[in-house]
């Protein structure tokens, strides 16, 4: 994909022209097969657990890292240092859709269909909004102004 002069550049396309995908996917299966490691003794439910714990990894590094990096496109890290909070929205989406969606299917295996629902959806939201706060002070802070 090219840019040309001028085009205007949203969240998405600077989180994905500059994300890490190799720290991130590593920083995620490491964390998640740790949390799955100390919760064994859950039996089934130590599965979506690990997974959402891999997946809120996965995003809280990949958009720490393309923060702070200095890799990908120029103009990708410059829209992400100016609009810290723009660019944490991304991150924030996926790791927030991630853990709503495991703690729903961990919740329904467990019998509780109705409040599972709920109980997903402010765990989606909870999670989202913490992975948003914590890429947005990063990008206030250090992130990269003048790439």
């Amino acid at each position: 994909m090219t840019l040309e002069r001028g085009n205007a550049f949203t969240p998405v396309a600077s989180a994905t022209m500059i994300w890490p995908w190799g720290t991130a996917t590593a920083a995620g299966a490491v964390l998640g097969a740790v949390d799955f490691l100390f919760s064994l003794n859950q039996g089934l439910g130590a599965i979506p657990s690990a997974l959402g714990t891999a997946i809120i990894a996965f995003a809280l590094v990949g958009g720490g890292v393309a923060l702070l990096g200095k890799k990908g496109d120029r103009r990708a890290r410059r829209y992400a240092g100016q609009y810290p909070w723009r660019f944490a929205m991304v991150p924030a989406a996926v790791g927030g859709a991630g853990s709503a969606l495991l703690s729903f299917i961990a919740a329904a295996l467990g019998g509780s269909f109705v409040l599972g629902l709920f109980g997903a959806i402010m765990s989606g939201v909870a999670s989202a909004a913490l992975i948003w706060v914590i890429l947005g002070i990063i990008g206030m802070v250090a992130g990269n102004k003048s790439a």
